[in-house]
């Protein structure tokens, strides 16, 4: 049955999904998320035919997908919807626990199972049809070449991972007429395999696979083939798999260049001995071909699509010239923490609980994002990174990731230019007969850490220490309209600028006075 995984702060869960679903913050939900960012009506998934689709319902902070705001979309397996740090993966296909209780690989020594080892890339066994003289085995051949190849074609033309296990899973069982088949993918980090699709003719029945024979297959890269496990005495210990029954196994390693990607295994004890043939075999590599190609392509758009979203989410935080870095390498934002000197600008609007009040939310939440849109162009324009958005607020550094020897000016600048560009703003805002928008900014230059900090889900590359708190205790005493500066970021300036000193004052968490200045305007740009 499809599937929502919700990933948040509070670890992972799954959700069954059918005709309909709701999410929200409200407990009215089917989908409960605790997220400020999230509405208490979010958003609902309807199954409409044989889709299921997302439609966000006018959420204050909207739904994305792929990086971009979504008001509806088709979901396909694999899918995944941002709302705040919230991630819900839409899954079609997956094994769910009653599955894998139907399963397990078995731990008895049966190490002469394989009968036959044969190297993918071997010879056909198909005969030329002139030596064929019994038409129903002719017959029988077309049929699974006819069946093999509609498979290989809906393989090249599939994208989505688990669609491609799924439907190669279900129609290697009726091409072969086996009784089960599983596809198993290594786990690279604990180099095991791992049941990713699995069909059976009973639905009801344990499938036990020889851990010899995936040992084997996996090891040698090598297919293997068994026409009668029972016959021989060496298979007196394999138990499990003779209480099952079985009488011919294949299995066949998936392989994609040098890589082993994992496996396909088929078997069958209701066609007693020579259940399968070695013809069968020579198909069914022809066809895992097919499969490796598919796993291959879907991990590589998995890949870009990771890489496109990576992307997108440091183009909304990074200048473009430095987030086209941070995606060839250059410059890393890894976890972890570096000791740095900075520039940080805090820009706040001011008034902003009374005008909130005033207006409409729908209304606030449109005209924030026009602000910040021209904000963060300016920002952008001077090289600056945006550590957060806070409310009405927007924390800036200059210098991180990448150093900067004329951080404060261009922070300074910046600023100025931020203050001059609400002028057009406002003169919008009242032509619409909106409220206008004023902001207060403070800037402050010291040593901090910078680093990627979080989960290893969420993280967030920003920076930590006293010259940030610095920063913040400028920004409260910033009136409307002015950029207000600390002692460290003046003495960094390279530039004339026309300022005045404030008298020296004390602020909460910081000993000491502080002694700041009112920066008005550049004097060098100026001067003619």
């Amino acid at each position: 049955m499809p599937s929502i995984i919700v990933k948040d702060s509070s670890g992972e869960r799954t959700y069954s999904l059918e005709d309909h679903l709701t999410i929200g913050r409200d407990s009215s939900n089917i989908i409960r998320l605790n997220d400020m960012r999230v509405s208490k009506k979010h958003a609902r998934i309807r199954k409409i035919g044989l889709a299921y689709v997302y439609e966000d319902m006018g959420s204050s902070n909207g739904s994305f997908y792929r990086g971009s705001i979504i008001s509806q979309c088709k979901l396909n397996d694999g899918d995944v919807i941002q709302l705040g740090d919230v991630e819900l993966i839409f899954q079609e296909y997956s094994l769910d626990e009653d599955t894998t209780s139907m399963f397990d690989i078995s731990q008895v020594f049966d190490a002469g199972l394989v009968q036959e080892r044969i190297k993918v890339g071997g010879r056909e066994c198909f005969q030329p049809e002139a030596e064929v003289s019994d038409l129903t085995v002719l017959r029988e051949d077309y049929e699974k070449l006819r069946l093999g190849s509609d498979l290989m074609q809906r393989l090249g033309m599939q994208r989505d991972l688990k669609a491609v296990l799924h439907d190669a899973s279900h129609e290697l069982l009726r091409i072969f007429r086996a009784d089960s088949c599983v596809i198993l993918l290594l786990q690279k980090n604990s180099n095991k395999l791992v049941p990713n699709a699995m069909c059976s003719e009973d639905a009801n029945e344990h499938v036990t696979v020889s851990e010899s024979v995936l040992r084997e297959v996996q090891d040698n890269k090598l297919a293997v083939l068994s026409s009668d496990v029972m016959k021989d005495e060496r298979f007196s210990s394999a138990k499990s798999l003779m209480v099952q029954g079985v009488r011919s196994v294949m299995c066949v390693p998936i392989i994609y260049g040098d890589d082993f990607l994992g496996v396909v295994h088929l078997d069958s004890k209701k066609h007693g001995i020579g259940g399968f043939s070695r013809k069968d075999l020579n198909l069914l590599i022809g066809i895992v071909h097919y499969i490796a190609m598919a796993i291959a392509n879907a991990n590589l758009i998995k890949e870009v699509e990771k890489e496109a979203r990576f992307k997108a989410q440091f183009e909304r935080l990074l200048s473009p010239s430095v987030a086209e870095q941070v995606m060839r390498g250059k410059v890393s934002l890894d976890k972890g923490g570096e000791l740095r000197d900075v520039t940080i600008l805090f820009a706040d609007i001011r008034g902003f609980t009374a005008l909130f009040n005033r207006s409409k939310a729908t209304r606030i939440v449109g005209m924030l994002n026009r602000y910040f849109e021209m904000i963060v162009d300016i920002v952008f324009r001077h090289g600056g990174t945006v550590d957060k958005y806070i409310g009405d607020e927007i924390m800036v550094l200059f210098g991180a990731p990448i150093a900067m020897d004329d951080a404060a000016d261009r922070a300074v600048t910046c600023a100025l230019e931020m203050q001059a560009a609400l002028v057009g703003f406002n003169a919008e805002q009242q032509e619409y007969e909106e409220d206008i928008v004023q902001i207060g900014v403070g800037i402050n230059s010291g040593e901090v850490v910078v680093g990627s900090i979080g989960s290893t889900r969420t993280m967030q590359y920003t920076c930590i220490g006293g010259a940030v708190n610095v920063a913040s205790r400028l920004t409260d005493i910033a009136k409307p309209g002015e950029v207000v500066i600390s002692d460290d970021t003046k003495k960094h300036l390279k530039k004339t600028y026309k300022c005045e000193a404030l008298e020296d004052f004390t602020a909460k968490g910081i000993e000491g006075s502080m002694h700041a200045w009112y920066i008005y305007d550049n004097l060098e740009d100026t001067k003619d």
